[in-house]
């Protein structure tokens, strides 16, 4: 199925980010060429002089990129829906840009080039850590069985192991035979899906830190639709208070994007807090056990949980 577009709107990003600089200086510019801005660029004080052309879309709409080095990126864009996921993009990877018209610019002294080259300076709100998560993952029960589970909220597979599995999950921890913990990871980000696996790891954030019991409801919700439409905000809200959390403020202001593109970034870097590797979604330990058998297979899990 054709996952539909545009989950934000250039508008609707500045809700999510800090607007460090309010306003131009000097004036924007615009540029009819990527080679044009990358110029201008050079003439701001960009200190980055091995500038190359990385990708020109063979479309006559398509971004044209510049890059040198891994930190400095010039994009010329098409629109303001590209715009925004040209920026949005940048910024869930932890940087900050410089977004103007038909253009973003991401570089280190991206602060000192906006004297110049005018536009606004955006990143994510660096904000706290929701409540009730616990080195970045949401617990159940207190059994002496742990159980991990570590997924992507556009994950097809895990929301395969969910479907088979979720039910006695729930049980495992309500029963208070296992605890069983959820660590949500942003793995799956891109322009066509809307950066769903960010906007939704903060929608279960938003859940996580309001109403604890509305999470797993959340979780199983979101996952139905991972190969379906794009989640928007709307949809997020509308789906979390069904699952029982008022949280449309959070939602919108995207309250933990920093908080997910920063727990899923020490995963990556750094491992598990158990010390694993995460290799891949979804991601199941059973008393720090990998499980690798079917994640659609109820009747194996149950074995592998009890230990049969």
């Amino acid at each position: 199925m054709q996952r539909r577009r545009r989950a934000l709107s250039a508008t609707a990003l500045l809700g999510a980010v800090m607007l460090l600089v309010a306003g131009c200086a000097g004036g924007e510019r615009t540029f009819d060429s990527a080679d044009e801005l990358a110029q201008a660029y050079v003439d701001a004080g960009g200190t980055c002089a091995e500038l190359q052309q990385q990708f020109k879309d063979d479309s006559d709409t398509g971004p044209t990129v510049i890059t040198c080095g891994n930190d400095t990126v010039l994009t010329l864009t098409d629109g303001e829906d590209q715009t925004s996921d040209v920026a949005t993009g940048a910024m869930l990877r932890g940087a900050t840009v410089l977004v103007g018209s038909g253009w973003v610019v991401q570089d280190p002294d991206a602060a000192q080039l906006r004297e110049d080259l005018g536009g606004s300076l955006l990143a994510l709100q660096d904000g706290q850590s929701p409540r009730n998560v616990n080195q970045g993952a949401v617990s159940f029960g207190d059994g002496e069985t742990r159980i991990q589970v570590v997924v992507d909220p556009l994950c097809d597979y895990c929301n395969r192991f969910l479907e088979a599995n979720g039910e006695q999950l729930i049980e495992l921890a309500d029963s208070g035979e296992a605890t069983v913990e959820y660590r949500i990871v942003a793995l799956n980000d891109s322009p066509e899906n809307g950066f769903g696996s960010s906007y939704g790891s903060n929608a279960l954030a938003c859940a996580a830190d309001e109403n604890p019991d509305a999470f797993r409801p959340l979780l199983a919700t979101i996952l139905a639709d991972s190969e379906g439409a794009a989640w928007t905000p709307e949809s997020l809200k509308t789906a979390a208070s069904g699952a029982g959390a008022s949280v449309d403020t959070c939602i919108d202001e995207g309250q933990f994007l920093y908080w997910t593109m920063n727990t899923t970034r020490t995963v990556l870097n750094e491992g598990l807090p158990s010390g694993d590797n995460l290799g891949g979604v979804p991601y199941i330990t059973i008393d720090g056990e990998p499980y690798a058998q079917s994640v659609s297979d109820a009747d194996a899990f149950a074995e592998a949980v009890s230990g049969e």
